[in-house]
């Protein structure tokens, strides 16, 4: 196990829950004071951000477990789980949004305390800003595809930040109805972000593929192996942050066995050089005037 992942994705997750727990805080306050839609649905949203970051702490934290006899593929799906359950979240979030905002637009209401409202989502915008940036930082040096999803919650609730920043301003102006409106907008574009969440989450409990560069990637560097005439049945997935690859490759079958094995060794090789974490198993076919024979594989 990549000794990165274990020390900067539980330090990603903490922050995050901390983080979300202390924007609810704020956010409550600051709704009970002003009862601006707009900002109750960035508190909705950042109350469901924080149950998200509760399940993705300790999803992360089984996804990190090594494999053992009952798994023994490892427990990375763990984290596909967790961004699958932050997906359903992020759009029941967004459906409450929706539904207050169209209330709000047929039962307009002044907004009191704007300049509260104002003075919370500021400071929630500079604490969103630093945990997305401090997730972007952990992501450049370890994979992880629940902490992606968190970062794209905050990502979100940043940007319903601004909006909700922009309703306050506008009703502070006199412009009651933006509070509504912007709301409305803002309930959209969530829901459009879980259901992105979740789409990217289902492939890979489904086992898709690889994307198609990197498997033009794996098949550049099987092929650049001395030895190695071509490659079939290439089959690949992926399971948290590491990559399963399973291939097979067309070896001149007047090789002896043991310079077979040390080829498709050398092609394993090659394709682990390619990722922080990846299974690689290659099966070997060799190739003659009658056909192929039965091959072997090497792990």
């Amino acid at each position: 196990m990549d000794t990165k992942r274990e020390t900067l994705l539980p330090l990603a997750t903490y922050a995050s829950v901390a983080t979300a727990i202390l924007l609810v805080s704020l956010k409550t306050w600051a709704w009970l004071a002003s009862g601006s839609v707009s900002l109750l649905a960035s508190l909705v949203d950042s109350l469901t951000d924080s149950l998200a970051s509760i399940v993705n702490l300790f999803a992360v934290r089984l996804a990190l477990r090594p494999a053992d006899d009952n798994h023994p593929f490892g427990h990375g799906k763990a984290e596909s789980l967790s961004a699958l359950a932050q997906s359903a979240f992020i759009g029941g979030s967004a459906v409450f949004l929706l539904l207050n905002a169209v209330e709000r637009l047929l039962h307009p209401q002044p907004l009191q305390q704007t300049t509260l409202g104002i003075a919370v989502m500021l400071v929630s915008l500079l604490l969103t800003l630093a945990l997305v940036l401090f997730q972007r930082w952990v992501l450049r040096r370890a994979q992880s595809q629940a902490v992606s999803a968190d970062s794209l919650h905050y990502v979100t609730d940043f940007a319903s930040n601004i909006v909700v920043l922009v309703a306050l301003v506008l009703a502070a102006w006199g412009w009651q109805r933006a509070d509504a409106v912007l709301a409305l907008l803002l309930g959209g574009w969530i829901f459009w972000s879980a259901a992105k969440i979740a789409i990217e989450a289902v492939n890979t409990l489904m086992d898709k593929a690889l994307s198609p560069a990197d498997i033009a990637r794996i098949e550049a560097a099987a092929l650049a192996v001395p030895g190695v005439l071509g490659i079939h049945d290439l089959r690949t997935r992926l399971s948290g942050a590491r990559h399963f690859v399973q291939m097979h490759i067309d070896l001149d079958a007047r090789l002896n066995i043991v310079e077979a094995h040390d080829i498709a060794v050398a092609v394993a090789a090659q394709i682990r050089a390619l990722f922080e974490e990846a299974e690689v198993i290659v099966h070997q076919d060799p190739v003659e005037a009658g056909g192929q024979s039965a091959g072997q594989e090497a792990v």
